[in-house]
């Protein structure tokens, strides 16, 4: 990104605000395109033994010479993938809490304050001439905090605002409270959270 040429306070803020949110957001997509490469790697490995399964010219087990089952590749397979959505949940939650901080510092640095809150930082925006999406913003600060600190008071607000970012079924199913554990942050979810602050932020 080029800097503006006619530099202004703000001018140079909404600049500095877009092209660290733009790196924020690549650094996240090229973590996301790795492990789907992996991902496909994994499926195009299962298929090829399949289809050779298929032909008789392969097993989905190895024995050894008593007959007992050493190697269960379906199984290997399956571990191997829920390996993967493992490391994505982690670096998900990590970019989410990254993104909210990073919302967090712009709008205190630019407003001056030491204490976020919501109701401040929307006024301010608004004023400013932004279009603050306030409910996406909201659930981005309630998700990190869950996040960091799992169940308590802003896992009980983000339930009650968005119940379709946790596990509700699984929640339901063991009489459980709202927590880090159950707490759903998809690729689509990063994204919207991702495309809140962009619109909300400061305009070119």
């Amino acid at each position: 990104m080029t800097p503006p040429t006619n530099v202004t306070a703000s001018k140079v803020w909404s600049w500095l605000f877009r092209h660290q949110l733009s790196e924020l957001r690549r650094a996240y997509q090229a973590a996301h395109q790795a492990s789907e490469l992996e991902r496909r790697a994994i499926e195009n490995k299962w298929n090829e033994l399949q289809e050779r399964v298929d032909a008789g010219a392969a097993q989905l087990f190895e024995e050894d010479k008593y007959g007992n089952v050493v190697v269960d590749w379906g199984e290997q397979v399956g571990e191997e993938l829920s390996a993967i959505e493992g490391v994505e949940r982690i670096y998900r939650e990590a970019f989410l809490i990254s993104l909210y901080h990073f919302w967090e510092r712009e709008l205190l640095k630019r407003m001056k304050k030491k204490r976020y809150s919501d109701q401040e930082v929307f006024s301010f925006l608004s004023d400013s001439g932004c279009s603050p999406d306030e409910l996406n913003l909201t659930a981005l600060r309630l998700s990190a905090n869950v996040a960091k600190h799992s169940e308590g008071t802003s896992a009980d607000q983000l339930h009650k605002l968005r119940p379709d970012l946790f596990d509700t079924k699984e929640i339901a199913k063991w009489s459980d409270e709202p927590g880090h554990e159950y707490l759903l942050i998809t690729d689509d979810v990063l994204e919207m959270f991702f495309e809140a602050v962009r619109k909300s932020g400061p305009a070119k």
